[in-house]
């Protein structure tokens, strides 16, 4: 016996219609258990498919779920600006509401054709200032190349590594062996800064290669939490990610004088469907 589960194909952080970065939305999955939406998304196969439930805290419209092909995540952007773009169609929601996610409340505001999360959590940053040779030696760069190397945390740690240069974010080549060591289960964000504008490029480890993620909400809202950190704030920037792999994604990056980072984009449909779900088939696929 099969059971339909509605799914929609959105690009998130997109300018153009095969820009972004690809996103499958299930909006209504509360028949799924969290195996069956691990195997889902594991046959997407995109860097995350979301899974929308009814909420369990009486402030949210929704609970979001989200799945790599490898694990969940407590929090990711560009799944929940996905999530925002069809529920705000499908429920007619307001202009500002809340969803919820494994790692809390976050609020979304849509003006426009942009949708924006919004962060005002604990920032969590462990700066490192020893190891500098071992780094460049991960990204295969010079030690002049690097500015400073942060772990930080608004609601998915990553590791923040501020180059010095344009050229060194275009040219780095992260090695593979170095990256599990050093960086693990995490992501590793590389960024560069100046005139409002941030490059940036996001790396995450997939079953023992490394991968390049062609747009990342999460880790834009981690700078933003840096630069808070650092005194840099408020700011209003434009993010740049993606294009080195021939996927462009436009993010913006703002924090406002309450400390309250805003990070959004533009997001564009591209199809819809149906996904069936064998009874039983939870227990199998593993292999």
């Amino acid at each position: 016996m099969l059971s339909p589960y509605a799914y929609h194909l959105v690009n998130v952080f997109a300018e153009t219609y095969f820009g972004g970065n690809p996103l499958a939305v299930f909006p209504q999955a509360d028949g799924l258990t969290d195996q069956q939406m691990h195997l889902i998304a594991r046959q997407f196969n995109l860097s995350e498919t979301v899974f929308v439930q009814q909420a369990t805290e009486n402030s949210a419209v929704r609970k979001l779920r989200i799945f790599t092909p490898d694990d969940e995540l407590p929090f990711a952007g560009h799944p929940t600006i996905g999530a925002a773009f069809v529920l705000h169609q499908q429920l007619n929601l307001p202009e500002s509401y809340l969803l919820q996610t494994q790692a809390g409340l976050v609020k979304l505001c849509h003006e426009t054709k942009q949708i924006c999360f919004a962060l005002q959590n604990h920032i969590d940053v462990d700066v490192i200032d020893d190891n500098l040779p071992q780094y460049a030696q991960l990204l295969g760069l010079s030690e002049s190349d690097i500015a400073h190397i942060a772990w930080v945390n608004t609601g998915s740690r990553q590791l923040l590594v501020q180059l010095t240069s344009l050229n060194a974010l275009k040219t780095c080549q992260i090695h593979p062996a170095l990256f599990q060591q050093l960086v693990k289960q995490s992501a590793l964000y590389l960024w560069f800064a100046e005139q409002n504008q941030a490059n940036v490029r996001l790396f995450f480890g997939s079953n023992g290669a490394v991968v390049e993620d062609p747009g990342t909400g999460s880790a834009a809202a981690n700078l933003g939490g840096l630069c808070l950190k650092n005194g840099l704030t408020p700011l209003n920037w434009c993010i740049y990610q993606g294009d080195e792999i021939q996927r462009p994604n436009r993010l913006t990056l703002s924090v406002d004088e309450s400390q309250t980072i805003y990070v959004g984009g533009e997001v564009i449909a591209v199809g819809r469907g149906e996904f069936w779900v064998p009874s039983g088939e939870a227990s199998q696929g593993n292999g």
